[in-house]
């Protein structure tokens, strides 16, 4: 008898781990083949004519719609709406706390540093009291980044030499990078790219910026930079997923899954994170929408022309800044304007569709343009031979 149901148990046993394994082989296999589906559309598209010239004479309302027609987006791309921190349940709330409290406390320049602008003796002096952050900003521009053919000694000719705007960034960077160490490999190397994708994306948002008159192009560059501080801080609570930023996923793909897995995303994490470090309001909302031109209209219909505007030229500079840093591009390709038929990645789907509503055409002139193209090579190129 005792022998009888020692075998049953032992049937049990094995029937549950074989149907164990083949649930979760099967719901692999379907998230897999969803990146996989993702990953062919993205290339087919850039095969694609430029839409400026396939759709010339076109009014803005009909474009947008051959612009759907002809895309081929996944459904579930499609389908999908970014969460956002207005709709947080007890249990969203509680992993928001849990990752922010696991994140290190930033540098205590970084308050000072994105309360306001600078002039460049107030720099100077808010830099110089801290002799770490003064070697490592000494370090950065006397590195083969900025290519200068006679060493800067001091964080005075920093300034003079490479202007406000960027000395800030190039201290904010390591600012965000306090306490940043990660013995493990792959978290490590996922911090890397982000740590690169954060840098480039500051930097092309002060070059657009600049392009489009915009009154301050600093400030766009300093939102740019810490609208990848939810990613860092997801980053250091959970290394298991450092693949997500190290395997070719995309940020719709990302931030899909974490907000399956978690109900937040990167934004949600940022914003809070910037409110409890009590960055300024205006970082700490730029942040917060920092992803919404994923989706279709969002940010049209809740915020300001004004606030629309920054956040799709802080998206922008991210996506491309992503283009570099996780996909490897090496330099911008001939495109009339960044739309998901020129480039073929599904973080531009909407961004023709969001720039028409917000009556903000002028950014397709800025980045067709050969001779901005070439400064964003350099930046490339630059990047791309230091880190």
């Amino acid at each position: 008898m005792l022998f009888n149901i020692f075998v049953v148990l032992i049937i049990a046993v094995v029937v549950f781990v074989i149907l164990s394994k083949r649930d979760k082989k099967k719901s692999k296999h379907q998230y897999s083949h969803m990146v996989e589906g993702a990953k062919i559309n993205a290339k087919k598209k850039t095969v694609h004519k430029p839409i400026n010239a396939e759709f010339v004479g076109d009014k803005p309302e009909e474009k947008t719609q051959k612009i759907k027609e002809k895309s081929e987006a996944p459904e579930d791309f499609l389908a999908f709406q970014v969460h956002t921190s207005d709709k947080l349940n007890e249990k969203q709330q509680k992993i928001i706390a849990e990752i922010n409290q696991s994140f290190r406390k930033p540098h205590p320049l970084l308050l000072p540093l994105t309360q306001r602008s600078f002039e460049p003796n107030e720099l100077f002096e808010l830099i110089k009291k801290d002799t770490e952050m003064t070697a490592k900003v000494l370090n950065a521009v006397n590195s083969p980044l900025f290519a200068l053919h006679q060493p800067i000694t001091n964080i005075n000719h920093a300034i003079i030499y490479l202007g406000v705007g960027q000395v800030k960034s190039i201290a904010m960077q390591f600012a965000m990078q306090q306490g940043m160490e990660f013995t493990d490999k792959n978290q490590n190397d996922a911090y890397q790219k982000l740590w690169k994708a954060s840098y480039l994306a500051s930097s092309f948002c002060a070059l657009v910026a600049k392009e489009m008159g915009e009154e301050n192009p600093a400030e766009l560059s300093t939102r740019c930079l810490l609208s990848y501080l939810g990613d860092l801080a997801i980053l250091s609570y959970k290394p298991s997923l450092a693949g997500f930023y190290l395997d070719d996923f995309t940020l719709f793909e990302r931030t899909k899954v974490f907000q399956e897995s978690m109900g937040i995303n990167s934004a949600i994490v940022g914003k809070h994170l910037a409110k409890q470090w009590q960055l300024p309001g205006a970082l700490e909302s730029g942040i917060d929408h920092s992803i919404l031109p994923l989706t279709s209209g969002s940010v049209i219909n809740e915020l300001s022309h004004e606030q629309t505007r920054h956040v799709l030229l802080c998206y922008l500079s991210c996506r491309l800044g992503d283009l570099v840093s996780f996909n490897g591009l090496s330099d911008v390709p001939d495109y009339d304007e960044v739309s998901y038929e020129a480039l073929g990645e599904l973080e531009f789907y909407y961004t023709q569709e969001n720039i028409q509503l917000a009556g903000f055409d002028k950014i397709n002139a800025v980045i067709a343009d050969e001779g901005f193209k070439k400064k964003l090579n350099k930046i490339i190129s630059k990047v791309n031979a230091d880190i």
